[in-house]
């Protein structure tokens, strides 16, 4: 009887696939961008599919002709096309004004990349503002909620430090992206081109359970896929040297990349001298490779290594001796690969599964030497730990999977583990996460996040809840809620391994409205640590502190033509017991006040982009702490007052060749006004002495030639069309 019915149902399955017709297609809207997790639906039937992340679908029927689709997707009008089985049909949905456009999640976070039309940055905006150098995280540096920062690396956000901010790539953690630090002066990040990258979304707290160990923001980085054509750059100037290809296959299926730039500030340094003086460098190069490449029908593979090499050897006077000199002498190199693949296993299911391999080293060497720079050992407590040497050698191992469930009415499910290996630890998380569409204007988010440490033998979860009402046409309220945890940096817990992780809460409650090119955002928090690291009277968990503030930003992009400028300010109230303070103090990074305004100018009939940025700052803190422990005196610095300027002139060298050249000359001049900065102040060791933390130059001048083939992005510069 058994083996009847497994045939009876063998004849069933084979009629059905005999008489099955296949249904293909692609849902977008009126740009041609692919809507994934739009539903199609062939009309009179339970048939159909769910359109995956380029907006692709095909699903099987045994309907009869005719045949009837129907696509719909949240903020957009449904819409019904007549469909020809195995013909590819494109069905391109309008934006409903009765539904506005689809109510976002967006509590602490601002997003940016070429795929998001109303994107607060975008790729062009990071390489345009003038200043930063076309670094992502400094561009950052002038959004709300973020400090400016001039001696040290790092994005310090909301009365956290810059450690408390951490960056993303492609989902999984980087977990060294700036070049070992040096006294006094910021360095910089390995990882910074912006199109490498698709999505940037810079969070300065509520941000996704999919994301842990970071107490204060996130740097979340998305690569891009497939670039639409091959391509070459190459760039000179009198202190870097870039050179890239880009190739893609014939089939354009795959593509391969290779790009590497040399920075040195050895002759620059002759022409405009600085404080401290350099005996190398610094010098710094970084190669990238990447392949990607489609696997399947809706798999993307994406491979990602960069390799950077820096050194450099500084003197500058010492604080507790006129006649003598501080040595610092530095190199490092680090190796970063990340792997990641996308698919979509089923009509309802996205699968992301990733993994990095990082591998840094840096050998430091610090002493003290006469003014012949020759090493010199004097005694007295004041000269302790100003002669050492130092190697790191760290190595880590990340791996991360992540199941999305796409469900009816635009709701969605996602779970995922991830493991994080390092030389002293190993860190495995697990989260769960769901998007819920309770109305056309109201969406919730929840999700939680578990983490365990095996040298600590403590687990730790971490509740997170965000919601977004919308309130009119144009406009929305977003709040969110949740628990952070972050681990102690490697050099405390090799003198205390079990120290439990720090803990900090945040609340947030914004309010946004974009229309016709503008954007108006003000955002209100409080975020309270419940641990944090100190280090007197020895080393534990036992700090405590909080911050809180408001934050506006404003962007008008039309109110006159071919100019773009926007404003930020920020107000923070903070105060942190950490490493050695004696009391709950303002940290010497923390300014109450952040003002930054940006703006940039197209001269289109010149091909020329004329940007400038303006950034204020109220003075920040600082202290002197005897050797006991107890302040010995204090203050406020100077506020900060940088303006930044920068032009670009667009043309085309070459015009007759077959692959016409995409040019541009650049120049710049960062703190144009000359204005003095004074980051905070070294201190001798019977505090009867005082040395300015400054810039190293009053201003700092570029100029250069950057040549581009395949890619002409002379509109986007002149109307930030990205």
């Amino acid at each position: 009887m058994k083996t009847i019915r497994l045939l009876a149902l063998a004849g069933l399955l084979a009629h059905y696939n005999a008489s099955a017709q296949q249904i293909i297609g692609r849902v977008t809207d009126k740009t041609g961008r692919g809507l994934e997790g739009a539903s199609v639906v062939l009309a009179g039937t339970a048939d159909g599919a769910t359109a995956d992340s380029l907006g692709r679908f095909r699903f099987a029927t045994s309907a009869p002709a005719p045949y009837r689709l129907t696509a719909s997707y949240i903020g957009y009008k449904p819409a019904t096309v007549e469909a020809t089985p195995g013909v590819d049909i494109r069905i391109t949905l309008a934006i409903d004004p009765a539904s506005l456009q689809p109510v976002v999640i967006s509590a602490g976070s601002f997003s940016a990349g070429d795929k998001n039309k109303g994107a607060v940055m975008t790729a062009i905006d990071v390489v345009s503002v003038a200043g930063n150098g076309g670094d992502v995280a400094n561009a950052a540096r002038t959004l709300p909620g973020a400090q400016q920062i001039g001696e040290r690396e790092g994005l310090f956000v909301r009365g956290g430090a810059g450690n408390e901010t951490r960056q993303f790539v492609d989902g999984t953690l980087v977990p060294s992206p700036y070049f070992a630090a040096m006294p006094g002066l910021p360095q910089f990040n390995r990882i910074s081109s912006p199109f490498l990258f698709d999505g940037i979304i810079f969070s300065t707290g509520g941000y996704s359970a999919a994301y842990g160990q970071g107490l204060s923001g996130a740097l979340i980085l998305e690569t891009q896929d497939l670039p639409d054509k091959s391509s070459a750059v190459i760039g000179i100037s009198p202190m870097v040297a870039v050179a890239g290809v880009q190739k893609l296959a014939k089939n354009g299926k795959s593509s391969l990349g290779l790009s590497t730039r040399f920075m040195s500030w050895q002759y620059y340094a002759k022409a405009v001298p600085q404080n401290p003086e350099y005996a190398k460098g610094p010098a710094y190069s970084v190669t990238e490779a990447n392949f990607r490449a489609r696997t399947g029908k809706t798999g993307m593979l994406k491979i990602y290594a960069n390799f950077g090499f820096h050194q450099s050897e500084l003197y500058r006077d010492d604080v507790d001796s006129a006649a003598l000199l501080d040595r610092f002498a530095s190199t490092d190199r680090n190796i970063y690969l990340n792997v990641s693949h996308r698919s979509r296993p089923g009509e309802h299911w996205r699968l992301d599964l990733g993994g990095s391999l990082n591998y840094n080293s840096a050998d430091i060497s610090r002493g003290v030497t006469g003014q012949d720079k020759t090493q010199v050992h004097p005694e007295g407590a004041a000269f302790e730990g100003k002669t050492a040497d130092y190697r790191c050698r760290e190595r880590s191992l990340q791996g991360k999977a992540v199941i999305t469930r796409y469900l009816g009415g635009g709701h969605l499910l996602l779970a995922g583990s991830e493991v994080q290996i390092g030389e002293m630890d190993e860190l495995y998380a697990a989260f769960a996460e769901g998007e819920w569409r309770l109305h056309h204007a109201v969406a919730l988010r929840t999700g939680a996040r578990w983490e365990y440490s095996r040298l600590s033998g403590r687990g730790d979860l971490a509740p997170r809840l965000s919601l977004a009402v919308r309130t009119g046409a144009h406009s929305q309220l977003n709040a969110a809620w949740g628990m952070y945890f972050q681990q102690a940096e490697r050099r405390w817990r090799m003198e205390a391994p079990i120290l439990p992780q720090a803990k900090a809460t945040h609340y947030i409650l914004n309010y946004t409205r974009k229309e016709n090119g503008r954007l108006f955002r003000a955002e209100a928090f409080y975020k309270k640590y419940d641990r944090l690291l100190k280090t007197t009277p020895d080393i534990n968990m036992n700090g405590s502190g909080y911050a809180n503030g408001l934050e506006m930003f404003w962007r008008d992009k039309k109110s006159v033509r071919n100019f773009d400028y926007w404003v930020s300010y920020s107000y923070l109230h903070t105060r942190r017991d950490h490493l050695n303070f004696p009391m709950p103090l303002q940290p010497d990074f923390a300014a109450p006040h952040t003002l930054s305004v940006v703006t940039k100018r197209s001269f289109e009939k010149l091909s020329t982009n004329v940007n400038l940025s303006w950034s204020l700052a109220a003075g920040r803190p600082y202290y002197d702490f005897a050797p006991g422990g107890a302040i010995r005196q204090q203050g406020t610095t100077r506020g900060y007052n940088v303006v930044n300027f920068g032009l670009a002139h667009m043309l085309s060298l070459f015009p007759k060749w077959k692959q016409k050249d995409f040019t541009v000359i650049a120049c710049g001049v960062n703190n144009l006004l000359g204005t003095r900065q004074v980051f905070g102040y070294t201190f001798s060791y019977d505090g009867t002495n005082r040395s300015p933390i400054t810039l190293p130059a009053t201003r700092n001048y570029f100029i250069g030639i950057f040549m581009s083939l395949g890619i002409d992005r002379t509109e986007d510069y002149l109307n930030e069309n990205l």
